[in-house]
């Protein structure tokens, strides 16, 4: 365990919002947002998205930096801590070894969308896409997807990059991302955002994403709001005990959670707005999924002025945030191996890497298994019950003292109302959230 009397990596909660806001942008909605939002309500649809990310993600978020604060250890041993303090059974701890390795699978996720958004920096800065179809940009696409062996080395190349990253150190390697990374995506966006208010026609956007169609809201688009804002914090996957548990004591945990909700929030209307913007202006229908995202998108940019050179800059900020978030996905394995197999910070990132180029070899090659088909069920099944298994432990198992003791910086009221959702509003979302993935 992390001893209390050593300095610790960082010395305010800043680094810990904005490496949390790195790894929620990279994991954000961007393939499925937009289209949400025009489809099912516009504005209404956003609203119901806030409210469900305060009524799911946000409160387990807090649980886990919480958890982290408290355990000072890896998820395993945080857990195992906890568990000790509040009189529970220890065979608990094993939640967080198994957050950590479902963390690894959304980690090559990430580095496969971070490899397809190269591709397409790549062929869009090269010009081969100036006077494609529609048709010639998914038929490049398809081909690149179909070269599995070329895929397979960027994604090692990108994972020996997010190894040696993680391998810096919390106080490094993460600061490297909040510091660097993160404001490079942000002005980098927002630039291309400047891109799309001189070059497009934004009133189909407004009438698109933020008209408040009250009358054609249903009680169902809550529930696919549910799923969006589930999987955008990068709850019931370790990262938010593994980093807790190496932030300074006594931050106020629950502001500092709801700072970065709000960043993530701020990063996906801006990515929202910039691919209808680009869209409608060619012509294109927003559609869900990767087809909208690497094959329409590119051709929408392709066929604008500048757009060619915007597209390539939008889609090096895509592939920079997934990446990042990949690195931060691997810090609970990292912190598991070092701690209890006590591997060293080297070697605990050498061999969580090895273990992501082996999920993505599985996906590439397994033959029998679609792609991405393991992330597709670990999001709509696995990570539900991750997070309701932490809601049930924090907010029913856990003694209110003990929890209140780490989040003392938080108003009386604030942490009350953060007790009330995490015991009775977020487990009726988490099992809406698996009765969606049923339907």
């Amino acid at each position: 365990m992390l001893d209390d009397n050593i300095p610790q990596p960082w010395r305010a909660r800043s680094t810990l919002v904005l490496t949390l806001s790195m790894v929620a942008a990279g994991l954000g909605n961007l393939q499925r947002l937009p289209y949400l939002m025009g489809e099912l309500g516009g504005g209404a649809f956003f609203v119901s998205y806030l409210i469900a990310l305060c009524v799911l993600s946000v409160p387990v978020l807090i649980a886990e930096v919480t958890l982290g604060s408290l355990g000072r250890g890896s998820p395993g041993l945080a857990i195992h801590w906890a568990a000790s303090v509040g009189n529970v059974d220890s065979r608990w701890r094993h939640l967080g070894v198994a957050q950590a390795l479902l963390g690894l699978i959304f980690a090559a996720v990430a580095i496969l969308t971070g490899v397809w958004s190269v591709h397409c920096v790549m062929a869009l800065y090269s010009g081969q896409l100036a006077s494609a179809s529609a048709i010639d940009v998914a038929a490049d696409f398809l081909f690149f997807v179909d070269d599995r062996p070329a895929q397979f080395t960027q994604t090692i190349m990108l994972l020996v990059a997010a190894g040696s990253v993680s391998a810096l150190g919390i106080r490094f390697g993460m600061g490297f991302l909040a510091w660097v990374c993160l404001p490079a995506v942000a002005i980098t966006l927002l630039g291309v955002l400047d891109f799309t208010f001189v070059y497009t026609d934004l009133r189909p956007v407004q009438d698109f994403l933020f008209s408040y169609q009250t009358a054609d809201w249903q009680i169902s688009f809550f529930w696919q709001a549910l799923g969006a804002a589930g999987v955008t914090l990068g709850t019931g996957l370790g990262i938010g005990m593994a980093l807790g548990a190496q932030s300074p004591t006594g931050l106020p945990w629950g502001r500092s959670v709801v700072a970065v909700a709000v960043i993530d929030t701020s990063f996906l209307v801006v990515t929202a707005v910039i691919v209808s913007a680009v869209l409608f202006e060619s012509n294109v229908a927003p559609v869900e999924g990767l087809a909208g995202l690497f094959i329409g998108l590119p051709y929408a940019f392709a066929n604008l002025p500048l757009g060619e050179t915007y597209g390539a800059l939008f889609f090096a900020a895509i592939a920079l945030l997934a990446w990042g978030a990949a690195v931060v996905l691997l810090e609970p394995t990292v912190l598991l191996l070092a701690n209890e197999w006590q591997l060293g910070r080297v070697s605990g990132a050498a061999l969580g890497a090895t273990l992501v180029v082996l999920i993505i070899a599985a996906l590439l090659f397994g033959g029998t298994l679609p792609l991405l088909s393991v992330g597709t069920w670990s999001m709509q099944w696995v990570l539900p019950c991750s997070v309701l298994v932490t809601a049930w432990f924090v907010g029913w198992l856990m003694p209110r003292p003990v929890l209140r003791g780490e989040l003392y910086r938080e108003p009386r009221w604030l942490f009350r109302l953060w007790w009330f959702v995490l015991r009775w509003l977020v487990p009726p979302a988490s099992l809406i959230w698996l009765l969606q993935a049923a339907v």
